[in-house]
């Protein structure tokens, strides 16, 4: 036979023959797990009460999964049978257990000569092989690994028998718990009762609560599909908006460059006007012809006209002013469409001249033209008196081509008056020929009033031409 190893001292064992020739309901029970086999049916040996003086829970003797004790009286009957066969009887610590298999009925082993002959001849191998099987599958259903030496298995019994004691122990502690609960359940029955009313009106509550839970779920599960539908739809007025804010400020951006734009355009426009107004305001003639005083001569553009005992004024000057009036007065008949009776203006600065036409006595036909110098060539010397000279005849023309016009305006408008009065050779009584002035006071007093009324005539130009 092949030598075994304990499992926990690993020392080598040796098995009984007995091991060797195991018939098959042998090894099913041996293999057949502790808590696999049939369960008791004898209703004598059911739990009890434990009742009893002492008040412990001792008379529970076995459970529903142990096999029942056999008696004395059986055993001692069962041996008397086998005694009388001539068979040993297998009998172990917990009665007829070697021999007995619950599900296939009772039986009994005998030894017998022809079956030892029998097991000869089953081959080591085989039997070797089944022995392993089984300790495998026992050490598969049990705590404890086999096979053990006898020294092991007196260790492991004693450890048993230590936890047996422990477990008993608890069991008498928990029965001592269950006997307390039970007496205390007698007296409280009906605070148990209210409990147990209370417990199911806790549960009915608990019901209603679970269906108000599974419809609030719902509800969530609705309000929160609502929410996704409203973040979508937030979503997408929040691109709109965004669209609309990029169009708005695209708008508000060419508004505003517009806007700049009409704001130049008023500001030029106003400058315009402003310029427009200030530029009618401009009188050309007022700018080009300044008639004025200074003292007692009169001026225009700043040249006197006239002399004075006291003030001596050069011919250059006197020249120069009669010159600008001859322009002055060229200018006006040209802007009023007047039309000169017998004479014509030759304006030429400081050498103006004017032409006087006449027909001729002997022949209507023909017109003589005399032409009068409007300036002095120094031929005589203020202060000295001459019976004539060219300037003479050349104020008295002047004086008559301005008569000439302000009866053209008396005309157009007859409250169009000149202040002072001029006949011939006389300007408001002073006489306008040099050579034939009283003092030179006097000739200087008709320049003057001869300015003033070629000034009135001027603002009239001014007034209905600009």
């Amino acid at each position: 036979m092949s030598n075994y190893l304990c499992q926990r001292c690993k020392l080598p064992l040796v098995l009984d023959q007995s091991l060797e020739g195991l018939s098959n309901a042998q090894k099913h029970l041996l293999t057949v797990n502790y808590t696999q086999r049939p369960p008791v049916e004898n209703t004598s040996l059911a739990l009890t009460s434990s009742t009893n003086s002492k008040g412990s829970m001792k008379s529970i003797e076995h459970s529903k999964d142990e096999y029942p004790v056999i008696s004395d009286e059986r055993k001692r009957l069962f041996k008397e049978v086998l005694s009388s066969n001539g068979t040993k009887p297998l009998i172990g610590s917990r009665g007829i257990s070697d021999s007995i298999n619950a599900d296939e009925g009772s039986f009994v082993i005998l030894e017998d000569k022809s079956r030892n002959m029998e097991l000869d001849k089953i081959p080591m191998s085989d039997r070797v092989s089944s022995l392993q099987s089984i300790f495998n599958i026992i050490s598969s259903k049990y705590e404890i690994d086999y096979p053990v030496c006898s020294d092991c298995a007196n260790t492991l019994i004693g450890e048993l028998k230590v936890k047996f004691d422990e477990l008993t122990k608890e069991k008498d502690i928990y029965a001592q718990f269950l006997k307390k609960l039970i007496g205390q359940s007698g007296p409280n029955s009906i605070k148990a009762k209210e409990s147990l009313s209370e417990l199911e009106k806790l549960k009915a509550e608990e019901k209603s609560l679970l269906e108000q839970l599974e419809m609030s779920e719902k509800e969530g599960e609705d309000l929160t599909k609502q929410i996704v539908d409203m973040e979508q739809e937030l979503e997408n007025m929040n691109l709109e908006e965004k669209l609309l804010c990029d169009q708005r400020n695209k708008a508000d951006l060419e508004m505003m460059v517009q806007v700049n734009e009409l704001q130049r355009v008023q500001s030029l426009y106003e400058s315009d006007l402003n310029q427009l107004d200030a530029l009618r305001k401009i009188s050309v003639f007022n700018d080009v012809f300044v008639i004025s005083h200074d003292g007692l001569f009169g001026t225009i553009n700043g040249l006197r006209l006239g002399s004075l005992d006291n003030v001596k004024v050069s011919w250059h000057e006197i020249n120069a002013a009669l010159g600008q009036l001859v322009l002055l007065l060229h200018t006006v008949v040209h802007l009023l469409n007047i039309e000169l009776v017998g004479y014509r203006l030759i304006p030429i600065g400081s050498t103006s001249k004017i032409e006087k036409m006449e027909r001729d006595s002997k022949n209507p036909a023909k017109i003589n033209v005399t032409t009068y110098n409007v300036y002095s060539t120094g031929e005589f010397s203020i202060g000295k008196f001459f019976a004539s000279n060219s300037l003479d005849n050349g104020m008295v023309a002047l004086v008559e081509v301005l008569t000439q016009i302000g009866q053209s305006l008396r005309a157009i408008d007859s409250s169009n008056d000149l202040p002072y009065n001029m006949t011939k050779d006389k300007v408001a009584g002073y006489n306008i020929r040099p050579s034939y002035r009283v003092s030179n006071e006097e000739w200087t007093a008709a320049c003057r009033y001869m300015l003033t009324n070629a000034n009135w005539v001027l603002t009239y130009c001014v007034a209905h031409c600009e």
